[in-house]
């Protein structure tokens, strides 16, 4: 059995009183990608910091390959970090910049030569290697970062927010791009992000936080299709939710909600509940349907262009895909959102 490349034992961090990780528990075994998730002040930019040693924990072990690394500066961690603003060096170019952490470790020159020529290779800017971070667009200069992080070998390679600063179009092509160069290498990463789409596709695991706690991890599947609480539902984008009799607080996502015709009954295993259509709103490829039944809103998704807002419909409740959600217990002694991200 190998031995974890990051573990975190009941780490806390508190600013001025106010508490932004609370007693975690996090282990990120050899080659896994793993994503930290969750909304702005959740406490995931302090958990990376506090893996790269930028940031010493309030309480709580952290260890690296097993070893007790709490107290090590960032430089003897052996950890490779990709910033959310590449932090490239504008006056160098991009192979000064890729071997900038080789240099600074007495590797070799020709060892430098060699390890700056794979990573360049790797992410496909061998032929930009003269280049200064000025004469590259946002993506390339991104894949500089990468190449600059894989480069020492490290043996966790951190990654904040790293895609957030690109288009949509890029940011896409960034994902495959950044899972190529980890499955290819190897390497065990940690991925801070507030994108959900993001942590699917790229993770092994996934690790949500709430107000410094996790309140759920696993396989990216698993915790979309089961998510736990109401809060971890509510930020993968469920977005009706309903107290079923025998069944207590459930969501249901609104692709599972379906349409009876008129005169249709329910088969087993579902309920129907009268609604009336507020809002038709067109997303490509099918419609986002908003109705209310009395006081209350439940969304569903169609490929009807016939609906229109005052119209009476039929929903189709399965129960099958209703999700039941347990309580959230986190107490309110933790720090408000604003409070909690340690300062930039």
């Amino acid at each position: 059995m190998t031995t974890p490349v990051v573990q975190l034992r009941a780490i806390t961090r508190e600013f001025s009183g106010s508490v932004a990780v609370d007693a975690i528990d996090l282990t990120v075994e050899r080659g896994e990608f793993t994503a930290l998730l969750g909304p702005s002040g959740c406490g995931k930019t302090t958990t990376l910091r506090m893996i790269a040693g930028y940031l010493p924990p309030t309480s709580g072990t952290i260890l690296l390959d097993g070893v007790d690394a709490t107290q090590l500066p960032p430089e003897r961690r052996n950890i490779g970090m990709v910033f959310q603003s590449y932090a490239l060096f504008p006056h160098m170019t991009v192979e000064k910049n890729v071997a900038f952490g080789l240099r600074m470790r007495g590797v070799p020159a020709a060892e430098i030569r060699t390890r700056v020529g794979e990573v360049l290779e790797l992410v496909g800017l061998a032929h930009l290697a003269r280049r200064k971070p000025k004469e590259l667009s946002g993506g390339q200069q991104q894949r500089v970062a990468l190449a600059r992080a894989v480069a020492i070998r490290p043996s966790v390679l951190l990654l904040d927010e790293p895609l957030s600063n690109l288009d949509a179009r890029l940011r896409v092509q960034m994902r495959q791009e950044l899972l190529r160069v980890q499955r290819e290498t190897g390497l065990t990463a940690v991925l801070v992000t507030h994108d959900q789409e993001e942590a699917l596709e790229l993770a092994d695991t996934m690790v949500i936080l709430d107000r410094g706690r996790i309140v759920q991890q696993g396989p990216p599947r698993e915790v979309f299709q089961r998510p736990s609480t109401r809060f971890v539902a509510e930020f993968l984008g469920y977005e009706n939710f309903l107290d079923l009799p025998g069944k207590g607080p459930v969501t249901i996502r609104p692709e599972h909600v379906g349409f009876l015709a008129p005169g249709q009954k329910a088969p087993p295993g579902a309920e129907a509940v009268e609604a009336t259509v507020t809002a038709v709103r067109f997303r490509g490829t099918d419609f986002a349907v908003t109705t209310t039944v009395g006081d209350r809103v439940l969304h569903a998704v169609t490929t009807d262009d016939a609906l229109r807002p005052g119209a009476s419909v039929t929903l189709l409740l399965p129960l099958a895909q209703a999700v039941p959600l347990p309580g959230d217990d986190i107490d309110a002694r933790h720090a408000t959102p604003d409070q909690q991200e340690c300062p930039a």
